[in-house]
């Protein structure tokens, strides 16, 4: 095995490992709560708050509306009981009975208000809890399923891990070094690019003929003279 493939190799491994940790972290993220579901919380959470004002709101207007009802019939039992004999006076309570019963119908538009206001809230306060009640046997039934796939990765890791291990111990530690640099450097975790066509297959420049001819024997390692990745001729 050349210098180059061995390095070749690692790379399949260290790649395999970072898209098993990569999905690891995501699922990580996953379990730790939904958005979805956090948002559907929020809702419910809002429209009991909603709904607990709109009923506090019909109540007070509803108590409102006796305590007028109740001075109404205190007003009509004076005016009609026949104790009040001034006529003046008899005008004043009359006017004070009419006054009341106008503030009594602008009560009931308030209170027919007040109450479609609360049968509204309850429809969709009952909709966002049987929503919130999906969302959670989804996120349930999801976390299983994620549970299942992280145990999987995890073994994965460490079956590949052990891979790892084994194949360094034959890679001389200066090309270790080199390769753990250019990799360290690099956005997607590619370290050796393959030769194809005679050209780098990860910049797409054209290697010398010295380069290729390096990279095909894999004596020495050979570098791009572009990007600076490790060249390997499969």
């Amino acid at each position: 095995m050349s210098r180059a493939e061995a390095l070749y190799r690692l790379q399949l491994l260290d790649l395999e490992i970072d898209r098993a940790r990569k999905r690891l972290s995501e699922i990580a993220m996953s379990l730790a709560g939904s958005p979805a579901l956090e948002h559907t919380r929020a809702e419910a959470t809002k429209l009991e708050k909603a709904l607990r004002s709109a009923a506090a709101e019909l109540k007070s207007i509803e108590l409102d509306a006796q305590m007028l009802d109740d001075k109404i019939a205190a007003e009509e039992q004076r005016l009609y009981s026949g104790a009040i004999r001034n006529p003046k006076e008899m005008l004043d309570v009359q006017q004070e009975l009419d006054m009341l019963k106008r503030r009594r119908a602008a009560l009931d538009d308030r209170l027919l208000a007040a109450m479609e206001q609360l049968e509204r809230l309850r429809a969709d306060e009952l909709r966002c809890r049987q929503s919130l009640a999906q969302a959670e046997r989804n996120f349930a039934e999801d976390s299983v399923q994620l549970r299942a796939e992280r145990d999987k990765l995890q073994a994965a890791i460490e079956g590949l891990s052990e891979q790892r291990e084994a194949l360094c111990r034959g890679i001389p530690a200066k090309d270790l070094q080199l390769y753990t640099a250019i990799r360290a450097k690099k956005p997607n975790g590619v370290a050796v690019a393959l030769l194809k066509s005679g050209a780098c297959s990860q910049c797409g420049e054209t290697a010398a003929s010295q380069l290729v001819q390096q990279a095909h024997t894999g004596a020495e390692l050979a570098l791009c003279s572009n990007c600076g990745r490790i060249l390997y001729q499969a």
